[in-house]
């Protein structure tokens, strides 16, 4: 990230100054020129610098901009073959001091500040920006009122590497925002006191932005992130609070998806309050009622899809075709498939999110009982795909269409299971999976397999916890294509699946399914409380760190989690690292899976960073952090 403090600040040794992200306030045009003026582009200025520059006529007007501190006494002279004309506005287009050369003030407030120059005929010129109250650190004896600069030209910040500037923010601002289009970072800024707390969301509004925020200190470093923590994808940071004085930066970013968001952001004194989440104990005898039909709703085209939730369309004219975006990241396997009318001859074509075209299938050549299947597919890069469905030989009609992460794109429902009892289940096409259900309490130990019987079914077996995360899953463990889950740890209590499919959605046939209890604690371990911390939905390649931030407080017990998304093969190695860089708590592979479970207490007050890679491997995960309270 940009998080490095530039060269520049540690040479002059700068006092809280903190460059803004000028660059990006090009066209603003400045008050008080003449309405035949020509306003050329903002360019960048520090103080001890200086910088050349060329005007084509007397109508020409070059604006400078530079931040400066309360107080500062600053002098601005402008040399070339003319006279010239400069003025010295406030951000608001306040004038400060004009018509002088040298032009000289005293900057009233923080802020950004801009020189106006213009020429009375064309020519060359090279304007100097100094302080008039200190000696200027290039030079070898400090003169009280330096005539010439020594520093060339510019450094630009590092809020220029962060995004597009938007604007700047104070307590209780509430904007809006638009990403336009793909890859764009939206900058904010604000000024802050050591030992206030910062407040932030990022909600999505409109489109299929993603919401990431990252927080960043004066001096370039990053002081907290977040992905997921307001749940529904809304990006939350609680409580962070600020090491210094100075001009911080947020960065706002959509994962490189178009549409609206909406920032709420807080500035204070005092510590909000965050209400723990306790889970309930569960019991072995927890019934919750399931819907084994579901309705499949009908759906309209450019609807994205959902994971395993089938929708119903219609190509009603020849030559018609409906798309569906769906939201992939790099690394996930997914499934597609279209079960079309009985004389509706189907096409399924999928699309990156560059456009390129991946496969076209038919049911002819898709081998699936009538079905149009795109089994198994490695996403090569994060994105949003795009499934259109049309009608080879202009043909017509209804059909279905779902996908999934893995080697499903749609679950029959089977019902509740108990243990030691046997099941028959029948997969019938390819790209479908079978789903039961079983009842489980929090540290429950269970075993499970899924045994072949007629058919060419490969079956994979896969452990689902009731928010949905994948405990464990087998593909051969039993030998001779039967899967088997050998050991598995309950996280919590409540409504688990075991769900049943083909090794690359490719395979059809019978099955007997089976799990047992281990091991079940007489009395359930109470939870403790949890409020989010962190969380981030990624991938990481072959061989690499990724790291992400949050800010803790000392004494705060935490309990970080990465969870390798379905599908994905990642065994991930996680590490928790304090802000002096020191490993405080790291995690492998714990409870009876290979997905990193820890927990720590935090030795102090500091941006902390967790260190995600894979032992080996690549993949998608879900990583989470969250602070633990005792009932």
């Amino acid at each position: 990230m940009c998080g490095r403090r530039g060269w520049w600040l540690w040479r002059f040794g700068l006092r809280r100054l903190v460059i803004l992200c000028l660059f990006l306030l090009v066209g603003c045009q400045a008050l008080g020129q003449n309405a035949s003026s020509l306003m050329l582009s903002n360019r960048l200025i520090s103080i001890w610098e200086s910088a050349k520059g060329h005007l084509n006529s007397a109508d020409e007007v070059q604006p400078f901009q530079f931040v400066a501190t309360k107080g500062d006494a600053i002098s601005a002279h402008v040399l070339g073959g003319s006279t010239f004309h400069m003025t010295l506005q406030a951000a608001d287009g306040t004038v400060i001091a004009q018509n002088i050369n040298p032009l000289e003030a005293t900057i009233p407030d923080d802020g950004i500040y801009t020189v106006l120059v213009q020429a009375a005929v064309a020519t060359d010129y090279e304007l100097s920006l100094i302080y008039m109250d200190r000696p200027n650190p290039a030079d070898a004896t400090p003169t009280p009122k330096p005539t010439a600069i020594v520093t060339p030209s510019a450094t630009p910040p590092y809020y220029a590497r962060l995004g597009t500037f938007i604007a700047a923010l104070t307590d209780g601002q509430t904007p809006d925002g638009q990403f336009d289009a793909p890859e764009v970072q939206h900058v904010y800024t604000f000024i802050g006191k050591a030992g206030q707390y910062l407040g932030l969301r990022m909600d999505r509004v409109s489109g299929t932005v993603d919401p990431v925020i990252h927080v960043y200190t004066p001096t370039g470093d990053e002081l907290a992130s977040d992905d997921n923590s307001g749940g529904n994808r809304s990006a939350l940071l609680r409580n962070i609070q600020l090491p210094v004085d100075g001009l911080y930066s947020i960065q706002a970013w959509g994962r490189g998806f178009a549409g609206s968001y909406h920032l709420v952001f807080n500035l204070g004194a005092e510590l909000s309050t965050a209400t723990p989440q306790f889970s309930p104990i569960a019991t072995a005898t927890a019934s919750v009622d399931e819907i084994l039909q579901p309705t499949i709703a009908p759906a309209q085209s450019g609807q994205p899809l959902l994971d395993h939730v089938p929708v119903s369309g219609v190509i009603e004219r020849k030559g018609d075709f409906d798309r569906y975006p769906i939201t992939v990241t790099h690394g996930q396997l997914i499934t597609i498939g279209v079960r079309p009318d009985s004389s509706f001859k189907v096409k399924l074509e999928l699309f990156d999110p560059e456009g390129l075209l991946l496969v076209s299938v038919t049911p002819a050549n898709s081998n699936a009982d009538g079905d149009a299947l795109i089994p198994a597919l490695l996403a090569a890069q994060s994105g949003t795909y795009v499934a259109f469905v049309t009608g080879e030989s202009n043909s017509t009609g209804g059909y279905s269409i779902s996908y999934g992460v893995g080697f499903s794109h749609s679950e029959i429902r089977r019902g509740e299971t108990v243990a030691d009892q046997l099941y028959n289940g029948n997969i019938q096409r390819p790209g479908l999976s079978e789903v039961w259900t079983l009842e489980l309490n929090q540290n429950d130990v269970i075993s499970a397999a899924a045994s072949i019987g007629q058919g060419s079914l490969d079956p994979v077996l896969e452990l689902i916890a009731p928010d949905g995360a994948l405990v464990a899953m087998d593909d051969n463990g039993g030998g001779n294509r039967d899967a088997q889950i050998a050991s598995a740890l309950a996280p919590v209590g409540g409504r688990y699946h075991l769900r049943v499919t083909s090794v690359n959605a490719s395979g059809r046939g019978s099955y007997t399914l089976v799990w047992r209890i281990i091991s079940r604690p007489p009395t359930p371990t109470p939870a403790p409380g949890t409020v989010l911390m962190l969380s981030y939905d990624d991938s990481v390649p072959a061989n690499t760190y990724q790291y992400y931030s949050f800010y803790g407080q000392a004494d705060t017990q935490v309990e970080v989690r990465v969870m390798a998304q379905p599908g994905s093969p990642l065994d991930a190695v996680a590490a928790l690292l304090a802000p002096d860089g020191s490993v405080v708590g790291q995690g492998d592979d714990e409870d009876n899976h290979i997905n990193p479970r820890f927990t720590a207490t935090l030795p102090s007050n500091g941006t902390y960073k967790v260190r995600v890679n894979g032992y080996l491997t690549s993949g998608a995960f879900m990583l989470t952090v969250n602070q633990l309270y005792s009932r």
